[in-house]
């Protein structure tokens, strides 16, 4: 395993939808080469890029992800993920939601999102935005 830089990291936070609400989790991540392998989530990845650029391996294709792009991965869809050049690395911030949060009270089922990639600024800055909030208020550990 090699050693990660003093500017690669990824932070975790659980946060809580409420007083009782289902857990939301978060990451915040920086890294310079690392490159994910291929996997896939239980949750939707909603991921918005804050720097430099990530390449995704999606649906047989490539995305790549720059400052102010949105990511939205589908529950059970492997995907990887990476540099998108050996220069400025990436960052971004992803929320991990549970299906369910999507579609309670809607009709019609999972929502389908045929493109990964979206481009809307006001919606990436409003996600920073939550992002940033929901991280200062973690879900606290259960009580023994």
């Amino acid at each position: 395993m090699r050693p990660v830089s003093a500017r690669e990291q990824a932070l975790w936070t659980r946060a809580r939808l409420g007083h009782c609400g289902p857990p939301l989790d978060l990451l915040t991540a920086r890294f310079d080469r690392h490159v994910y392998a291929p996997h896939a989530h239980e949750e939707f990845t909603i991921g918005v890029c804050v720097g430099g650029s990530e390449l995704i391996d999606y649906r047989g294709g490539h995305v790549r992800a720059t400052p102010g792009s949105i990511v939205v991965l589908a529950p059970g869809e492997m995907h990887t993920g990476g540099p998108g050049n050996t220069t400025d690395g990436y960052a971004y911030r992803a929320l991990y939601a549970d299906p369910a949060l999507l579609t309670d009270g809607t009709l019609g089922g999972l929502p389908h999102f045929r493109e990964p990639l979206l481009d809307d600024t006001e919606l990436a800055q409003a996600l920073r935005l939550a992002h940033t909030e929901l991280s200062r208020c973690p879900d606290p550990p259960p009580v023994p």
